[in-house]
């Protein structure tokens, strides 16, 4: 009996060591991390919403992929207009707004949501994404200029929004937090976003106006209804919710809120870019947000942008659309260039001369013959052809697989009609596609079906100049699963359409089509080794409403005529240093 008392007393021993020595870790843990809060509290000071607005100050280079200045992002005066009297000058709803979107227990929290620091954390540890910070952490963010997913970032956050809330009244808080919060558009603080979005002061801003202003914030580019209506709407009728779920609108006001319509995008700043400028400007700044640097971000750390336009390429585009386009009233002309293998994008021009018009070269237009030399890579359907996702109308299995293999090529298939009269429609070019969509899929050709979504973003550069992020197009096979298959059936369909072309990459071969739509569209397309390029020309209006092309002296104008000479002029072997060959209609 007693040699089993003391057998079994050593396993209990350890059991309280291992105890005791997890209890002390726990101790110094928590010493350790209450001695850290306590020195950053005497040490980080309480930001400053000017110094805060001052660091929107720099401006952001954008270049082309040579170095070479192609524009720049100058912060606007507009932007230095502060709130000094929050309750004053900032509207009942526009305040009920933010709280709505950002922070509802914001009057009644500490600074920091232990819940919502937990989740982010496990967000952190599983690779998630963002949550967590209360509207004063925030603000907190945007005074350190820390955007980074860390737990250093996030510990200084916690520490320095609790000695926020401690110092500061809540309204000074939320004065702060308005005065300083980026809302898109190149809007800083709440009277530059009023002014951007409504041309409104924020004292009249009412309930539907404050809850798409609020919204912004979270997502500045994509929640932008003028940028993506669909979300912007799914963020509007969030906080339109949130306001009536919690009594922040009376039930008049509720029932009265529908979504408002806004200014142009950009009009507020009253900017002097030529059209094709700010789409590029535009599509760059995209792409960069969706990579994790907003415009936001690049101002406030003072980076440059390298986009992949070519500055020869891109001032040889913009002459020869001016050249055409001048005997052609009411046309017009767009220019897109792609480089196959990369997808990046050397030259772009939109057709407009006005920031913010309707961009051309992106706009589905109906390509009539233009369309015949993709037919065979689409129909019949190459047994070979990979199955992707399902078709999300109702088709029958041939048209689903063209379908997915015009969108595996590089068209954008959501405005095409299906029916019966699918496939007499898609031999007719009277699909529409855009001189995006043609650029595209003739660089997918011209890549051994290699198909490389198009980008204009190349790098980005912090202030030393390093290199922080590198663009890159992900390859994916055009015609088959696998890339070696695809480009097998890629060289037979092209060697088949155009003989003595099949070595394409190896080549100086340079393809060229040309086709027209009745007397409403023509094109010039075709590609080399080394660019694919799609011109298209046309006089529809805004809606898409086909117009007869014309010239000066009001008789009909032959579009190919004109496509071809602007191909002629952009010297598509000047600038890529292939010979020169004319139209063919191959």
């Amino acid at each position: 009996m007693d040699e089993d008392t003391t057998a079994a007393r050593p396993p209990r021993k350890r059991w309280r060591r291992a105890l005791a020595g997890v209890l002390i870790a726990c101790a110094a843990l928590l010493l350790a991390g209450g001695t850290a809060f306590g020195v950053g509290y005497l040490v980080w000071p309480i930001p400053d919403p000017v110094e805060i607005a001052a660091r929107t100050d720099q401006s952001v280079l954008i270049a082309h992929s040579d170095g070479t200045e192609l524009t720049r992002i100058v912060p606007s005066s507009g932007n230095r207009t502060m709130v000094d009297d929050l309750r004053a000058e900032v509207s009942e709803p526009m305040r009920n707004a933010t709280l709505a979107a950002e922070d509802i227990s914001f009057y009644r929290n500490s600074g920091f949501d232990p819940i919502g620091i937990l989740r982010a954390a496990w967000s952190q540890v599983t690779g998630g994404v963002g949550g967590g910070s209360t509207l004063t952490q925030q603000y907190v963010k945007l005074a350190t200029g820390a955007d980074e997913h860390s737990y250093t970032r996030k510990f200084k956050e916690v520490v320095l929004a609790v000695k926020v809330t401690n110092e500061l009244p809540k309204d000074e808080i939320l004065q702060a937090y308005l005065n300083t919060a980026y809302y898109g558009r190149g809007a800083y603080g709440v009277h530059a976003a009023a002014d951007a979005y409504f041309g409104k002061r924020p004292a009249d801003l009412d309930p539907s106006e404050s809850a798409l202003l609020a919204g912004m914030v979270q997502r500045p580019t994509e929640n932008d209804p003028a940028y993506d209506p669909e979300q912007g709407r799914a963020r509007w009728e969030y906080v339109a919710g949130q306001l009536r779920g919690h009594d922040l609108v009376d039930e008049a006001q509720g029932a009265a809120m529908r979504m408002p319509a806004t200014r142009e995008r950009f009009a507020w700043r009253g900017e002097s870019l030529s059209g094709t400028t700010y789409e590029i400007r535009q599509q760059v700044l995209e792409e960069a947000e969706r990579a994790g640097f907003t415009e936001d971000t690049l101002q406030r750390g003072g980076y440059s942008v390298v986009t992949t336009i070519d500055s020869v390429a891109q001032r040889s585009a913009e002459e020869a659309v001016a050249e055409v386009t001048a005997r052609a009233p009411g046309s017009h002309a767009a220019l897109v260039a792609i480089e196959p293998g990369t997808g990046e994008v050397r030259a772009y021009h939109s057709g407009t001369a006005a920031p913010g018009g309707y961009d051309w070269a992106a706009a589905p237009q109906y390509p009539g013959t233009a369309f015949e030399p993709f037919v065979p890579f689409l129909r019949p359907p190459p047994p070979r052809v990979a199955q992707v996702a399902p078709c999300e109308r109702e088709c029958t299995g041939a048209q689903e697989q063209v379908e997915q293999t015009a969108a595996r090529l590089g068209f954008d298939t959501g405005a095409w009609r299906s029916g019966p009269d699918f496939f007499e429609r898609l031999e007719a070019g009277e699909q529409p596609v855009s001189a995006v969509d043609v650029a595209h899929a003739y660089a997918t050709i011209a890549a051994n079906g290699q198909e490389r979504k198009p980008r204009m973003l190349g790098e980005i550069r912090d202030k030393e100049g390093r290199v922080v992020l590198s663009a890159e197009s992900a390859p994916r096979p055009a015609f088959a699963a696998d890339a070696a298959d695809s480009a097998a059936l890629a060289d037979e369909i092209a060697g088949a359409q155009w003989p003595g072309s099949a070595d394409r990459r190896g080549s100086a071969r340079q393809v060229v089509e040309r086709g027209w739509y009745h007397s409403m569209t023509a094109w010039t397309n075709g590609f080399n080794p080394w660019l694919s390029t799609s011109v298209v020309l046309s006089a529809a209006d805004e809606q898409n409403r086909q117009r007869p092309l014309v010239g000066t002296d009001g008789r009909p104008l032959d579009g190919t005529n004109a496509t071809d000479d602007i191909w002629r002029l952009f010297d598509l072997g000047r600038v890529t240093g292939v010979a020169d060959a004319p139209p063919t209609d191959q």
